[in-house]
């Protein structure tokens, strides 16, 4: 296992380039991988709850806004359940409101290794509003209405393989590519597009203390090249960290945290270095998360988001 996670670590390295994609980014996707893939929904030996608010080009008027609330929990029989509700404002005039179902389950490979498949159902509200809007060209076809409002459905499908301290795996969110039905001169083309996330991480403890945290998510469509973020996270006794995340072509973003009994708090700060950063070189993240313990014995405690925290002083065992 060790050896597939080396080499999807360096297809990833190898696959440079970045685009804007119609997911909004996470620059803490360790914190909350459940976010990023529904196939962890259940995997811990606690149940998170997390709230998280993102502000992407901080200061710019009419900056992307994201915040999000999760949270999953595991049931008998290796099944675990999820549900996230969001709301994505990706510049004043377009935003996407809704919620994420998910279920999943679990299968022991061998002694040390495991794995999980999720599968959620998305369902989301997109909406343009164009009334606020400063155009070029007044008679752009594709601009044509002022306020405008879909329901859409969607799915989202993931893999994650588990072991003592590591884990990787993939998602694939949006995985119908529903149309928008959104009217317009590009009706036909109004859709979600099929994205495609690859995360793996490790863990690794120098002493009872300290540790360190490599990890890996890279994300890209059909039509857009490779978007690629590597994190390297130190940590002292499990409670407090840093971290320290590159982003190709887009942004350095520095990360710190701290963990005490049941609650958890994460802020992260990127700066950027696209053009982007003409209109605002700041990004800010910040996430709360509440664990709640569950008895349970079995495949989450192999998992390594669910063992670190119970077996370090940290929940009520």
């Amino acid at each position: 296992m060790k050896k597939i996670l080396l080499l999807l670590a360096v297809f990833f390295l190898a696959s440079l380039g970045a685009e804007a994609q119609q997911l909004s980014r996470r620059t803490q996707f360790i914190n909350n991988t459940y976010l990023m893939n529904p196939a962890v929904a259940g995997t811990k030996l606690y149940s998170p709850i997390t709230v998280s608010y993102r502000n992407q080009w901080a200061g710019f008027d009419g900056a992307p806004q994201t915040y999000l609330l999760s949270g999953h929990t595991g049931l008998p029989n290796r099944i675990g359940v999820g549900a996230i509700f969001f709301h994505d404002d990706t510049g004043g005039a377009i935003s996407r409101t809704g919620a994420e179902l998910t279920g999943s389950y679990q299968i022991d490979l061998n002694n040390e290794d495991a794995v999980s498949f999720g599968l959620s159902a998305v369902l989301s509200q997109f909406a343009f509003d164009g009334s606020d809007l400063e155009v070029f060209d007044q008679n752009d076809q594709a601009l044509v209405g002022t306020a405008e409002s879909t329901f859409n459905f969607d799915a989202n499908f993931g893999m994650m393989v588990y072991g003592p301290n590591y884990f990787f795996g993939f998602s694939v969110p949006q995985l119908i590519q529903t149309k928008l039905g959104i009217d317009g001169f590009l009706e036909d083309e109004n859709q979600n597009i099929r994205h495609f996330n690859f995360m793996g991480s490790y863990l690794y403890y120098f002493n009872e203390d300290f540790s360190i945290q490599p990890s890996v998510l890279t994300k890209f469509t059909g039509s857009s090249p490779v978007q690629l973020d590597v994190l390297l996270k130190a940590a002292y006794q499990d409670m407090v960290w840093a971290g320290v995340t590159y982003r190709h072509n887009d942004a350095v973003a520095l990360s710190v945290g701290y963990e005490y009994d049941r609650y958890a708090v994460a802020y992260s700060y990127d700066i950027t270095t696209s053009d982007a950063a003409n209109l605002s070189p700041h990004t800010h993240e910040i996430s709360l998360s509440y664990y709640i313990p569950r008895a349970g014995r079995g495949f989450s405690e192999k998992s390594l988001l669910g063992k670190r925290i119970l077996s370090r002083r940290r929940v009520v065992k």
